[in-house]
């Protein structure tokens, strides 16, 4: 059985952890406290294992925004930093909703250890404290300013360690991008936040779902699928844990199709695809007009 979260060090002072489901969080150390971006589906204990790896310091929870995958981890931490836009009452029950159907997923797969519980079932929902655009965390001889990133949610913030070059971006900007839930904004909304972040002053950003980072240089990449989704019909698309996760997917002819890949362009957008007129065969064309 591996792990339950692992870590690994991406820049000084700079570790990112990756849960069962490779679900992504980041944790940044200062001098005086550690800074955890995100708390993945809820499995261990990401609070504890963040203050370990900064060396035992205290540990303030920030979120990029109100999605299950982000805030599982959150129950029982106490208090979290969020956007004000994102923290809301229905927000709050979905999470708790998609973090036990991740757990349920994980235990059933042999994910996780028989028997093991998740944040959600644990502890309670924490206390917000809300952030926006110009805050700044200081963590003693380091500080991360707050950065919104509208178009996934409504309230998505990034989070941007300037020191090390960093932008911790969430689901901001993603391979397969998801403005696909009725908190989700439309694509021009979207390009506004790509323009806004090519505008911003780090070197690279590192997404909620990805082992690598991406280059401000992929940016005009993402506008482009933006662009392609705006005109294609698309097809059919469903969440594989959550129900009501939905929409309609424009899969970017650019060559790569497999989604495990930083190269992978899709957009998904509200809604499902018109129906398809149905083809049958001529003679079953004239039988029905008979």
């Amino acid at each position: 059985m591996a792990k339950l979260i692992s870590a690994r060090p991406i820049a000084e002072g700079v570790w990112q952890l990756t849960d069962p489901f490779e679900n992504r969080a980041y944790v940044v150390a200062g001098r005086e406290r550690a800074l955890l971006v995100d708390t993945m589906a809820g499995f261990g204990d990401v609070v504890a294992q963040a203050s370990e790896l900064a060396g035992g310091l205290p540990v303030s929870v920030a979120l990029t925004h109100r999605h299950c995958d982000h805030v599982g981890g959150s129950f029982g931490a106490g208090e979290v930093l969020m956007s004000a836009a994102d923290d809301v009452e229905a927000a709050w029950e979905e999470s708790e909703r998609g973090a036990r159907l991740f757990a349920e997923v994980a235990r059933r797969e042999g994910m996780v250890p028989d028997g093991e519980k998740c944040a959600v079932e644990r502890g309670g929902r924490p206390r917000v404290s809300h952030v926006g655009e110009g805050d700044a965390l200081d963590l003693g001889g380091r500080t991360v300013d707050v950065v919104e990133l509208a178009g996934h949610t409504v309230g998505s913030v990034g989070y941007l360690v300037r020191d090390a070059g960093l932008l911790l971006s969430g689901d901001a900007v993603t391979p397969v991008m998801c403005l696909c839930f009725a908190e989700s904004l439309t694509l021009d909304a979207w390009r506004q936040t790509l323009a806004k972040m090519a505008g911003l002053d780090f070197r690279e950003f590192w997404t909620g779902h990805h082992g690598v980072p991406f280059g401000k240089d992929s940016l005009e990449g993402f506008a482009a699928a933006a662009d392609f989704a705006e005109d294609d019909r698309g097809h059919e698309w469903h969440h594989s844990i959550v129900p009501g996760w939905e929409g309609t997917i424009h899969l970017v002819p650019n060559g790569v199709w497999s989604p495990d890949s930083p190269d992978f362009r899709a957009v998904i957008t509200r809604g499902l695809p018109p129906a398809r007129p149905r083809r049958g065969r001529p003679s079953q064309r004239l039988a029905a007009r008979s």
